[in-house]
C-alpha cells in the first residue's frame, strides 16, 4: 500500500496548496453542523456559521493573490431575487424576512464566489475533509446505537427507529432529525465515492463503506434519491462505462426496494404527506402571488412548521412568484455552466452533487441564504458549477482583484 498518498496533499502532478485554505473551506461546512445539531442552541450554531462565512469572506476580499469571479447573468439573477426581498420587506416587515436579506450576500459571497477558489486545485483534500466528517459522524450514530442497545434505555431523541424494515437500527448522531443525518451523509457518501476512486487504496474503500452503513442507517429516502442519481454522474466522470453500470445497479436498487415494499410503504405515507403540504401552499400562494407570505409563520399558514418540504415551492410561497423564478432561475442557469464545461472526474463530481442536492430539495425545505448544512452544501455547489478555471489568473492590480464574466 502506498501510505505517501494517504498524507493531506495533494498526488504529485496536482497544484501543491496550504492546507489552511482548504481547512478554511471546510469551516462552514463543519460549523453548519451545529445549526441542527441536539448538542449546541441553535443560536450558537448560527452564530459559528455566520463566523465563518465572515472569515471566508474576509480571506478572499483581503487575500493580495486571490482572484475573485462574478457570473453576470447570475448576479442579475439572484440580485433580482434579493431586491424582491427588500420590496417584500417595506411592503410587510417581517423579522425571518429581514434575516435573509442579511444573511443572502453574505452566504453568496462567501459560499458561491469565496470557496470555490479555495478549492480549484485542492479537490481531493477537500473530499478527503467532507469524508472524514461523514465517518466520523457514522461513528457517533453508531456508538449512539451501541449505547442504547447496552442500557436497554431511550437515551436519545430519533436513535433506535426502524430503517428500511429493520427495527432498532434508525440514527440521527448529532443531529436533530434523521433526515438532516442524512442529507449530510448523502454529501459524504458521494464525496468518499470520489476520494476513493481518484485515490484508491483500501483506507479510502474503508472509508467509503463507512459512509455508505451511516447513511443507509439515516434511512432518508429523499437523500437516498438524490445519491442515486448523483452516484451515476460521480462514477461516469472516471469512465463512461461506469455510468451505464450504475444506471443497472440503480434500477435493480430500486426494484429490490419495490420488492420488498419500502417504495409502496414511502408512498402511501411520507409523500402523499408531502403532497398535501403541496397543494396547501400552493393554494396559500394564490392569494397572494406577488409577494406570497414573506417568511410568516408556516404552521398558520399550510398547518406545517417545517415548511411544505419542497424547495421549489418553498421560495415562492415566500416570496411570491416573480422574486422566487428569479431565485429558482438562478439554480438551473448555474447547472447548465456546469454541465457545458469539460466532463472530468472532477466536473462529474460537482454535477452529481449538484443534481443530488436539487433531487433533495424536490422533498425538503431549504433556502440559499440559510445556515443549515443543505443550504451551505447548496451554495457552495451553485459556485463550483459557476467558477471557470481559465477566467482565473494573477492578480496585479485592484482591476484585476475582481473578474466580472
Amino acid at each position: 500500500m502506498n501510505f505517501q498518498r494517504l498524507r493531506w496533499e495533494e498526488a504529485p502532478k496536482e497544484r501543491m496548496s496550504t492546507l489552511y485554505e482548504v481547512i478554511l473551506a471546510l469551516l462552514p461546512v463543519v460549523a453548519s453542523l451545529s445549526v441542527t445539531s441536539w448538542g449546541l442552541p441553535q443560536v450558537v450554531g448560527y452564530l459559528l456559521t455566520g463566523t465563518t462565512l465572515v472569515s471566508v469572506s474576509a480571506y478572499g476580499l483581503l487575500h493580495p493573490d486571490i482572484r475573485l469571479q462574478f457570473d453576470s447573468a447570475f448576479l442579475v439573477l439572484i440580485g433580482g431575487y434579493w431586491l424582491g426581498l427588500l420590496a417584500h420587506y417595506f411592503t410587510a416587515p417581517h423579522m425571518k424576512l429581514l434575516q435573509y436579506i442579511a444573511a443572502t450576500p453574505l452566504a453568496v459571497f462567501a459560499l458561491v464566489i469565496v470557496m470555490p477558489v479555495l478549492i480549484t486545485g485542492r479537490e481531493q483534500v477537500f473530499t478527503m475533509g467532507l469524508t472524514l466528517v461523514a465517518v466520523v459522524l457514522t461513528v457517533i450514530g453508531i456508538a449512539m446505537l451501541w449505547q442504547e442497545f447496552l442500557t436497554g434505555e431511550d437515551l436519545y431523541a430519533s436513535v433506535g427507529g426502524a430503517a428500511f424494515g429493520i427495527d432498532g437500527i434508525r440514527t440521527a448522531s448529532i443531529f436533530d432529525n434523521p433526515n438532516g443525518y442524512g442529507f449530510v451523509m448523502m454529501v459524504g457518501s458521494l464525496a468518499a465515492l470520489y476520494t476513493f476512486l481518484s485515490r484508491r487504496g483500501a483506507i479510502w474503500f474503508g472509508a467509503l463503506m463507512v459512509c455508505l452503513l451511516g447513511f443507509l442507517l439515516s434511512e432518508s429516502d429523499a437523500a437516498l434519491v438524490g445519491f442515486t442519481a448523483g452516484s451515476v454522474l460521480v462514477v461516469s466522470g472516471f469512465d463512461r462505462r461506469f455510468g451505464v453500470l450504475g444506471i443497472a445497479f440503480a434500477i435493480v436498487g430500486v426494484a429490490v426496494a419495490i420488492r420488498l415494499g419500502h417504495v409502496g410503504n414511502v408512498m402511501e405515507t411520507t409523500l402523499l404527506t408531502r403532497v398535501d403540504r403541496w397543494v396547501a401552499s400552493l393554494e396559500r400562494l394564490a392569494l397572494d402571488p406577488m409577494l406570497g407570505i414573506g417568511f410568516a409563520d408556516i404552521a398558520d399558514e399550510i398547518g406545517e412548521a417545517r415548511g411544505p418540504h419542497n424547495s421549489y415551492i418553498y421560495p415562492l410561497l415566500n416570496t411570491g412568484i416573480i422574486a422566487g423564478s428569479l431565485y429558482l432561475g438562478s439554480f438551473v442557469y448555474a447547472l447548465g455552466q456546469g454541465i457545458r464545461t469539460q466532463w472530468t472526474p472532477w466536473t462529474a463530481f460537482i454535477v452529481g452533487l449538484s443534481v443530488a442536492i436539487f433531487l433533495y430539495m424536490g422533498f425538503e425545505s431549504l433556502f440559499l441564504g440559510g445556515f443549515s448544512p443543505s443550504s451551505i452544501m447548496l451554495g457552495l455547489c451553485l459556485g463550483l458549477l459557476l467558477y471557470s478555471p481559465e477566467a482565473d489568473g494573477p492578480v496585479t492590480d485592484i482591476r484585476s482583484k475582481f473578474t466580472i464574466r
